[in-house]
């Protein structure tokens, strides 16, 4: 039992996903998780999200809510080893850990060269969204609070990018729930945050992109149809398990 588990944590494949806040890493990354076998999704706004609630009332979790409230980037070395933390327990029971939200900065990716060798078998996948389209994406999500329902109110059709509405089926979100009152947006869904997220993206999170294309470990993907193009994006998970036993330290 114990050399099954050491097989697993050493043939662990992490795939970082990169692109603009509103692009679709969180609703792809969970997608490609669903579709391929041993693997699992990490959203590390989720993470500190949940921290966040958890310290609710302690000056660590304040500081946290109001970093994500304002769209920072959060503090580096808090962010790493909470998400260290999460790597090492999905490694043990994932072969592929598909990751949203790390690294989003060149400080962050540097620091994933000292973390356990079993867990640097690391590539990126770039979705490339232009800005309004993301944030008009980001503007339309909606929660349900009584379902737990996910959905988008906003459509896309420019530019060759097409993404209608993200609605409720027939049953997915049952009668007594009330699009009106009920339907809720993120805090940090707010379009003055929005562009502040865009900003740190751009000045942060883009030298990653260079990062990862200077060790030959980036892959890129245009997402023109959004959910509809997972079999495109499968592809492209699976030409990075392909290649990365060819990776450059």
């Amino acid at each position: 039992m114990h050399s099954s588990k050491m097989t697993t944590r050493l043939t662990t494949t992490i795939i970082s996903l990169i692109g603009a806040p509103g692009s679709g890493k969180g609703t792809y990354g969970s997608m490609l998780a669903s579709r391929i076998p041993n693997s699992t999704f990490l959203s590390v706004g989720d993470i500190l999200r949940e921290h966040s609630e958890q310290n609710a009332n302690n000056a660590v979790g304040q500081a946290m809510k109001e970093t994500l409230r304002s769209g920072a980037l959060a503090d580096v070395s808090f962010v790493s080893e909470a998400v260290l933390q999460r790597l090492k327990h999905a490694s043990h029971q994932n072969n592929l850990v598909i990751l949203d939200g790390f690294p989003r900065s060149r400080e962050q990716a540097e620091i994933v060269s000292t973390w356990p060798i079993e867990l640097q078998r690391v590539a990126a996948l770039h979705f490339n969204v232009p800005d309004e389209i993301c944030i008009s994406k980001l503007l339309g999500r909606r929660k349900c609070s009584i379902c737990n329902g996910s959905f988008n109110v906003n459509g896309v059709n420019d530019n060759g990018f097409f993404m209608p509405p993200i609605l409720p089926s027939d049953g997915s979100c049952p009668k007594q729930c009330n699009h009106e009152t009920d339907w809720k947006k993120r805090e940090d869904d707010t379009e003055e945050t929005i562009r502040k997220r865009m900003k740190v993206y751009h000045d942060e999170t883009e030298p990653v992109l260079s990062y990862w294309s200077e060790r030959d470990r980036l892959h890129a993907i245009v997402p023109y149809n959004g959910v509809k193009d997972i079999d495109k994006m499968v592809n492209a998970v699976d030409k990075i398990l392909t290649d990365i036993q060819q990776y450059k330290k």
